[in-house]
Protein backbone atom coordinates (compact mmCIF):
# COMPACT_ATOMS: atom_id res chain seq x y z
CA UNK A 1 0.00 0.00 0.00
CA UNK A 2 1.17 3.50 -0.81
CA UNK A 3 4.20 2.42 -2.86
CA UNK A 4 3.53 4.72 -5.82
CA UNK A 5 0.81 4.91 -8.43
CA UNK A 6 2.56 2.31 -10.56
CA UNK A 7 1.82 -0.29 -7.86
CA UNK A 8 -1.93 0.21 -8.29
CA UNK A 9 -2.48 1.21 -4.66
CA UNK A 10 -0.62 4.51 -4.48
CA UNK A 11 -1.82 7.94 -3.33
CA UNK A 12 -4.87 6.90 -1.23
CA UNK A 13 -3.73 3.29 -0.55
CA UNK A 14 -7.13 1.72 -1.22
CA UNK A 15 -8.95 3.92 1.32
CA UNK A 16 -10.84 5.99 -1.24
CA UNK A 17 -11.10 9.74 -0.83
CA UNK A 18 -11.36 11.72 2.39
CA UNK A 19 -13.78 10.87 5.18
CA UNK A 20 -14.19 8.95 8.43
CA UNK A 21 -13.20 5.64 6.89
CA UNK A 22 -10.06 7.08 5.35
CA UNK A 23 -8.64 8.07 8.74
CA UNK A 24 -6.70 5.93 11.18
CA UNK A 25 -8.38 4.79 14.38
CA UNK A 26 -11.94 3.65 15.05
CA UNK A 27 -14.25 2.78 12.21
CA UNK A 28 -18.08 2.78 12.25
CA UNK A 29 -19.70 -0.28 13.79
CA UNK A 30 -20.76 -3.16 11.61
CA UNK A 31 -23.91 -2.62 9.52
CA UNK A 32 -23.82 1.15 10.17
CA UNK A 33 -25.13 2.89 7.05
CA UNK A 34 -24.54 6.54 7.88
CA UNK A 35 -27.72 7.00 9.87
CA UNK A 36 -30.20 5.63 7.33
CA UNK A 37 -32.32 2.63 8.29
CA UNK A 38 -30.13 -0.42 8.17
CA UNK A 39 -30.70 -3.18 5.63
CA UNK A 40 -31.50 -5.60 8.45
CA UNK A 41 -34.31 -3.32 9.61
CA UNK A 42 -35.63 -2.75 6.09
CA UNK A 43 -36.06 -6.41 5.20
CA UNK A 44 -39.24 -8.21 6.29
CA UNK A 45 -38.60 -11.03 8.71
CA UNK A 46 -40.67 -13.84 10.13
CA UNK A 47 -42.01 -13.27 13.62
CA UNK A 48 -42.90 -15.85 16.20
CA UNK A 49 -41.59 -19.31 16.92
CA UNK A 50 -41.38 -22.43 14.77
CA UNK A 51 -41.54 -25.64 16.75
CA UNK A 52 -39.38 -28.23 14.96
CA UNK A 53 -41.02 -31.08 16.91
CA UNK A 54 -44.63 -30.23 15.97
CA UNK A 55 -46.58 -33.18 14.57
CA UNK A 56 -48.92 -32.18 11.73
CA UNK A 57 -51.97 -34.47 11.59
CA UNK A 58 -54.40 -35.05 8.73
CA UNK A 59 -57.86 -34.41 10.19
CA UNK A 60 -60.79 -36.72 9.42
CA UNK A 61 -64.26 -35.83 10.72
CA UNK A 62 -66.81 -38.37 11.93
CA UNK A 63 -69.26 -37.21 9.26
CA UNK A 64 -66.82 -38.51 6.61
CA UNK A 65 -66.95 -42.01 8.13
CA UNK A 66 -70.68 -42.40 7.52
CA UNK A 67 -69.97 -43.39 3.91
CA UNK A 68 -68.61 -46.78 5.03
CA UNK A 69 -70.83 -49.83 5.55
CA UNK A 70 -71.58 -50.87 9.15
CA UNK A 71 -68.96 -53.22 10.62
CA UNK A 72 -66.18 -52.03 8.29
CA UNK A 73 -62.60 -51.82 9.55
CA UNK A 74 -61.65 -48.23 8.66
CA UNK A 75 -57.87 -47.88 8.31
CA UNK A 76 -55.73 -45.03 6.92
CA UNK A 77 -55.13 -47.12 3.77
CA UNK A 78 -58.88 -47.49 3.21
CA UNK A 79 -59.38 -43.76 3.79
CA UNK A 80 -56.78 -43.05 1.10
CA UNK A 81 -58.49 -45.43 -1.35
CA UNK A 82 -61.80 -43.60 -0.79
CA UNK A 83 -59.96 -40.27 -1.34
CA UNK A 84 -60.70 -39.01 2.17
CA UNK A 85 -56.92 -38.68 2.71
CA UNK A 86 -54.48 -37.32 0.16
CA UNK A 87 -51.44 -39.34 1.24
CA UNK A 88 -50.18 -41.50 4.09
CA UNK A 89 -47.06 -39.42 4.84
CA UNK A 90 -48.76 -37.63 7.75
CA UNK A 91 -50.45 -39.28 10.73
CA UNK A 92 -54.26 -39.31 10.91
CA UNK A 93 -56.40 -37.80 13.66
CA UNK A 94 -60.14 -38.47 13.96
CA UNK A 95 -62.14 -35.41 15.05
CA UNK A 96 -65.68 -35.26 16.44
CA UNK A 97 -67.26 -32.92 13.87
CA UNK A 98 -70.55 -34.44 12.74
CA UNK A 99 -72.32 -37.57 13.92
CA UNK A 100 -71.74 -41.27 13.33
CA UNK A 101 -74.72 -43.62 13.13
CA UNK A 102 -73.11 -46.99 12.42
CA UNK A 103 -70.69 -49.30 14.25
CA UNK A 104 -67.20 -49.08 12.75
CA UNK A 105 -63.79 -50.26 13.86
CA UNK A 106 -61.66 -47.15 13.29
CA UNK A 107 -57.86 -47.33 13.23
CA UNK A 108 -55.93 -44.04 13.35
CA UNK A 109 -52.90 -42.44 14.96
CA UNK A 110 -54.90 -40.20 17.32
CA UNK A 111 -58.51 -39.57 18.35
CA UNK A 112 -60.09 -36.58 20.01
CA UNK A 113 -61.82 -37.45 23.28
CA UNK A 114 -65.29 -36.59 21.92
CA UNK A 115 -64.71 -38.61 18.73
CA UNK A 116 -63.65 -41.65 20.76
CA UNK A 117 -66.82 -41.42 22.87
CA UNK A 118 -69.10 -41.01 19.84
CA UNK A 119 -67.59 -44.03 18.04
CA UNK A 120 -68.00 -46.22 21.13
CA UNK A 121 -71.55 -44.92 21.69
CA UNK A 122 -72.45 -45.99 18.14
CA UNK A 123 -71.24 -49.52 18.95
CA UNK A 124 -67.88 -49.22 17.22
CA UNK A 125 -64.32 -49.77 18.38
CA UNK A 126 -61.23 -47.55 18.47
CA UNK A 127 -57.69 -48.70 17.70
CA UNK A 128 -55.04 -46.04 18.36
CA UNK A 129 -51.72 -46.59 16.61
CA UNK A 130 -49.70 -43.95 18.50
CA UNK A 131 -51.09 -44.22 22.01
CA UNK A 132 -49.74 -41.52 24.36
CA UNK A 133 -47.15 -42.60 26.92
CA UNK A 134 -49.58 -42.08 29.84
CA UNK A 135 -52.10 -44.53 28.35
CA UNK A 136 -49.42 -47.14 27.73
CA UNK A 137 -48.33 -46.87 31.37
CA UNK A 138 -51.95 -47.21 32.54
CA UNK A 139 -52.45 -50.37 30.47
CA UNK A 140 -49.29 -52.10 31.68
CA UNK A 141 -49.58 -53.41 35.25
CA UNK A 142 -47.10 -51.91 37.66
CA UNK A 143 -44.71 -54.37 39.31
CA UNK A 144 -45.74 -55.56 42.77
CA UNK A 145 -43.87 -53.80 45.57
CA UNK A 146 -41.16 -55.82 47.23
CA UNK A 147 -42.12 -57.34 50.56
CA UNK A 148 -40.16 -55.85 53.42
CA UNK A 149 -38.38 -58.18 55.73
CA UNK A 150 -39.68 -57.97 59.27
CA UNK A 151 -37.05 -57.13 61.86
CA UNK A 152 -36.39 -60.26 63.84
CA UNK A 153 -35.24 -59.94 67.39
CA UNK A 154 -33.63 -62.81 69.22
CA UNK A 155 -35.87 -64.26 71.92
CA UNK A 156 -34.87 -63.62 75.52
CA UNK A 157 -33.57 -66.67 77.42
CA UNK A 158 -36.03 -68.44 79.69
CA UNK A 159 -36.41 -66.81 83.08
CA UNK A 160 -34.82 -63.53 81.98
CA UNK A 161 -36.90 -60.36 82.35
CA UNK A 162 -38.41 -58.98 79.10
CA UNK A 163 -36.68 -55.83 77.85
CA UNK A 164 -38.51 -52.54 78.27
CA UNK A 165 -40.03 -50.83 75.23
CA UNK A 166 -37.38 -49.13 73.12
CA UNK A 167 -34.48 -51.13 74.59
CA UNK A 168 -32.72 -53.65 72.39
CA UNK A 169 -32.99 -57.21 73.56
CA UNK A 170 -29.81 -58.87 74.74
CA UNK A 171 -28.48 -61.63 72.50
CA UNK A 172 -29.13 -65.11 73.83
CA UNK A 173 -26.23 -67.38 74.74
CA UNK A 174 -25.71 -70.27 72.41
CA UNK A 175 -26.90 -73.48 74.14
CA UNK A 176 -23.57 -75.31 73.73
CA UNK A 177 -21.62 -72.68 75.69
CA UNK A 178 -24.35 -72.60 78.37
CA UNK A 179 -24.04 -76.36 78.91
CA UNK A 180 -20.26 -76.12 79.19
CA UNK A 181 -20.57 -73.38 81.84
CA UNK A 182 -22.98 -75.55 83.90
CA UNK A 183 -20.70 -78.59 83.78
CA UNK A 184 -17.69 -76.53 84.86
CA UNK A 185 -19.60 -75.21 87.91
CA UNK A 186 -20.94 -78.68 88.80
CA UNK A 187 -17.53 -80.40 88.93
CA UNK A 188 -16.28 -78.16 91.72
CA UNK A 189 -12.69 -78.38 90.55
Amino acid sequence: MGRGNASGTGTYSGRGLKGQKARAGNKPRRFFEGGQTRLLRRLPRAKGFHNPFRVEYQPVNLSQLNTFDPGTDVTPELLQQKRVLRNLNKPVKILAAGEIDRPLTVTANRFSTAAREKIKAAGGAVIELDAPQEEIQEQTPSPAPKARRAKTSTPAPEGAPAPAAGEPSAPAEPPAEKDKAETADGDGS
